[in-house]
């Protein structure tokens, strides 16, 4: 039915608040200062609560640093929560925290990387518009002056770079003026190779250069990193040093080129599959592990030592358990996603059946997905289009019943592409490592808190602990060092054993005396692999029979 109005009625509503009639909320990401920025909701009339879709935990936890401005409104629990024709304003410091997702407001001299998945509310009230205010924007690939309006589809899912000034840069990319001359080049270096021997090798990708936000940054430790794959791809270097030795070549070439392998894949669409962790992360260490290879940043030495390193870590920290049996805490802490799924796809792909090299199956399978397909995974990249084929590496793997060590054990004795070999010094103090945190989860209630230094282990004090009362540095295992020592392990299994206890000694000369009832499990040998034959196997165009 039509309703007619008379001019004075259309007068009167035409000098209400906006917000009152809109059948939209807005939301606007406001960088105000380098340390903070202001975040706006404006609800329209009766829209009394939304919900928040980076929810539970994780969402309450990065809310709970807001600071409300007015009293529009108030984010209790997984809701924003309100008397509805208004706009609440929040203050949200800025922090290199990331607590879950991607992080939302992360600084940066100058500016600062934002996520608006951190401010995404659900459509329950009318479409949910997205805007982001600054001096400068990039977003999406392009530059912006004062505000920049995302697409609809993907306003909560967007990530730019805001800036307190106006930038005269050529390029999109950022980096932070803290960075070394050689960090920048060898970035941009890794970067562009990374995105031109994917581009040959997977013709069948869509992919779209992202900006570089690179950030130095700070925290406890030595030199690490951190980043994210959006539109923004942000690379944050902790600790960085401004001469970059081996180790911080090595770690920043693995990094960038993950991250930019990242790019050719699709992290949605694998979200319907029950190991979409390990498909997404295992598949870009695996792109950067064949890149690295083929652009020579890895020797062939180099590469088997990591694909090792990632198997005897993957086996270790799956603490006898299948991998259906594995939670999805349990994956994530261990980063079992990386560990596990690297060599996953490396066996499986060099076991391949049928005709093609292992990076058009790799190729195949995301086409698929881009066409709306679910192809089955183990399939997809064990058999490609082979009639009469059954996978025989991942559903090995990805399987419940034995233990992933059993498994891997039956896989490679089948393969021939490895075998076993004593453990290297590294992998025993993985070992005594493992064995300190199996000490301390039976004293401690099943609990843990642990962390590696050069000198050795210190263990975080808890009241439900029986003997762990207080922080505790070890640097000694019954009188041997904690690490570097190939009879550390051998003498707490044989103190375990005898005496039913393992004392630690302890860097302010003290000793600390944990009761132990049943020894950690040191194994006696790992998987080495034949890098020369599974490299064969995965750049053939003939897959194994």
């Amino acid at each position: 039915m039509k309703i007619s109005r008379t001019w004075p009625h259309l007068i009167v509503a035409a000098l209400l608040p906006i917000t009152a009639h809109s059948a939209n909320v807005d939301v606007d990401i406001k960088l105000v200062s380098a340390d903070a920025l202001e975040v706006s909701f404006a609800l329209p009339e009766h829209c009394t609560a939304l919900a928040f879709l980076k929810d539970e935990r994780g969402g309450q936890e990065i809310r709970a640093a807001w600071q409300k401005q007015n009293d529009c409104a108030t984010a209790e629990g997984d809701l924003l929560k309100s008397a509805g024709a208004c706009t609440a304003r929040f203050r949200v410091p800025a922090t290199m925290q990331k607590i879950s997702g991607y992080p939302g407001s992360f600084p940066a001299p100058g500016g600062m990387y934002v996520h608006s998945s951190n401010y995404a509310l659900a459509d329950s009230c009318g479409p949910v518009r997205y805007r982001f205010q600054a001096a400068d924007i990039v977003m999406n690939g392009q530059r912006y002056h004062d505000a920049a309006t995302p697409p609809a589809a993907t306003g909560g899912d967007t990530s730019a770079m805001l800036m307190l000034t106006r930038q005269t840069s050529a390029t999109l990319d950022y980096f932070d003026p803290r960075l070394s001359a050689a960090t920048v080049a060898r970035v941009n270096e890794v970067a562009d190779g990374t995105i031109a021997f994917l581009r040959k090798q997977l013709p069948l990708a869509v992919f779209t250069r992202p900006a570089i936000a690179a950030i130095g940054a700070s925290e406890p430790g030595g030199p690490n990193v951190g980043g994210d794959a959006s539109n923004i791809l942000r690379l944050t270097l902790f600790n960085w040093p401004q001469t970059l030795g081996q180790e911080e070549q090595e770690l920043l070439t693995a990094f960038v080129s993950h991250e930019f392998s990242h790019r050719f894949q699709l992290r949605d669409a694998v979200d319907v599959y029950p190991d979409s962790r390990l498909i997404n992360e295992g598949g870009a260490e695996f792109l950067r592990w064949l890149t690295s290879i083929q652009k020579g940043w890895l020797s062939r030495q180099q590469a088997a030592a990591q694909l090792d390193k990632a198997l005897a870590e993957c086996t270790l920290y799956t603490e006898g358990k299948s991998w259906r049996a594995l939670t999805p805490s349990q994956i994530g802490s261990q980063r079992l996603e990386y560990l596990c799924g690297l060599p996953a796809y490396v066996y499986s792909l060099a076991a391949r059946q049928g005709h093609g090299t292992a990076m058009s199956r790799f190729d195949r399978f995301y086409h698929q997905l881009r066409q709306g397909q679910v192809p089955d995974f183990a399939q997809a990249l064990e058999c490609g289009d082979t009639a009469a084929c059954k996978p025989q590496v991942l559903p090995a793997l990805l399987s419940s019943g034995p233990t992933m060590e059993q498994q891997w054990s039956e896989v490679l004795s089948k393969t021939g592409l490895a075998t076993l070999r004593p453990p290297s010094q590294s992998l025993r103090d993985r070992m005594v490592l493992r064995a300190v945190v199996k000490l301390m989860v039976d004293d401690c209630a099943g609990r843990s808190g642990t962390t590696e230094t050069p000198e050795g282990i210190i263990l975080d004090g808890m009241k439900v602990c029986k003997s762990i009362h207080k922080d505790s540095y070890a640097t000694s295992i019954e009188g041997h060092p904690v690490f570097g020592d190939a009879a550390t392990g051998p003498a707490m299994k044989a103190a375990c054993l005898a005496r039913h206890e393992v004392t630690l000694g302890l860097k302010d000369g003290g000793k600390l005396v944990v009761p132990c009832q049943e020894p950690y499990a040191m194994r006696e040998a790992f998987y080495a692999v034949d890098i020369e034959k599974a490299l064969a196997q995965l750049l053939r165009e003939q897959g194994a029979q």
